[in-house]
């Protein structure tokens, strides 16, 4: 039964093992259980925990910088027509199976969502939108922040920013 993240008291240890495992996500059990002071059998029972309540949405690899060297990534702020729950609803089902849109915020203030969108050139980039205004998702404007160069991605959420709860 998969307990509900709300439902889970995260505390010292928890924080500990969020860290370790933000910071290197195929670190061995035994060696996680090193690092955070923890027997073995204890660690993997906190980790089990943390995974089946939500608190670890999962694991992936992060690739390198050099092989998206041809990709461009574009932030794209969207202003729906239409602000009821079931526009917003039919716009976040509809992007779910769009590869192309790596990442979508919903966003209080002038726009409604934040996407993230890689494309291969701009003139793709382009013709992909154009093809989303097309697919009746309800889109009224957009706006789009080419990025130039990454900075910072990927940052682990702070140690400061995980509290005891």
């Amino acid at each position: 039964m998969k307990a509900k993240l709300n439902t889970v008291r995260l505390d010292a240890w928890d924080l500990r093992i969020l860290s370790e495992l933000q910071a290197d996500g195929r670190i061995s059990k035994s060696e996680l259980a090193k690092r955070v002071h923890l027997s073995a059998s204890a660690c993997s029972e906190r980790l089990r925990i943390l995974e089946t309540s939500g608190a670890i949405e999962g694991y992936y690899a992060r690739l390198s910088p050099s092989l998206t060297g041809g990709v461009i990534f574009v932030m794209v702020e969207v202003v729906l027509d239409r602000h009821r729950l079931e526009d917003q609803r039919h716009f976040e089902a509809a992007i779910q199976g769009i590869p192309e849109i790596l990442d979508c915020w919903a966003i209080g203030g002038r726009i409604d969502y934040l996407l993230r969108v890689a494309a291969p050139s701009m003139a793709a980039y382009q013709e992909f939108m154009e093809g989303l205004l097309q697919i009746g998702l309800g889109i009224d404007q957009y706006y789009s922040l080419v990025v130039t160069k990454s900075v910072k991605s990927n940052a682990p959420i702070p140690s400061s920013a995980l509290s005891e709860r």
